[in-house]
């Protein structure tokens, strides 16, 4: 064989090689291609997985923090409304006709009669009250600064009772309030 030949021969055996070779890197690059997009849609799916996982965990903290706010502003509404009504009653307790204030206040003497002893002394919030010891046979010692009702002391002047209206309110508002949540919003 000549020189001449021997190099064709090596040419076309390179150039087959070389045909070769890059086909098997256009395989491998093939093959990484499709490795690492499979990977980044793998990681894309995580990525979107996760982005929903949280966007649903904040929608629920949102979602209940919303809910939390109504009922404290319904609970305020409701509050509102309930001290409205013991503004009310306090103001209809200041306008009752002498025949009804004088049986609340005979009640409310008779009462503190039944819890300290017939020995007691009232101060009075209006003069009406005085009528109404005087038939009751107690002693009014003097006067008290409220709206209506009376208070009651023991003779000894150790108990004292606060039947004013403003007192009975006071004393017994948590239990009025509860009765008034009930009957407005049940």
């Amino acid at each position: 064989m000549s020189a001449e030949k021997i190099i064709e021969q090596i040419k076309k055996d390179s150039q087959k090689e070389i045909k070769q070779i890059l086909k098997e890197a256009e395989k491998q690059s093939t093959k990484i291609i499709n490795a690492v997009k499979q990977e980044a849609e793998q990681e894309s799916e995580k990525i979107l997985s996760n982005g929903k996982r949280q966007s649903e965990h904040i929608k629920k903290i949102l979602i209940s923090k919303t809910n939390r706010d109504v009922k404290r502003k319904i609970m305020k509404a409701r509050e509102n409304i309930i001290e409205e009504c013991f503004e009310k009653a306090h103001h209809k307790l200041t306008e009752l006709s002498d025949n009804e204030y004088e049986k609340i206040v005979s009640r409310l003497i008779n009462k503190g009669i039944k819890k300290i002893g017939e020995e007691c002394t009232i101060l009075a919030s209006r003069n009406i009250d005085k009528k109404v010891a005087e038939k009751l046979k107690v002693k009014v010692t003097g006067k008290t600064k409220a709206t209506g009702g009376i208070i009651i002391k023991s003779s000894d002047g150790r108990i004292t009772l606060d039947n004013t209206f403003e007192g009975v309110l006071k004393r017994e508002k948590d239990q009025i309030r509860i009765k008034v949540g009930k009957l407005l919003f049940s």
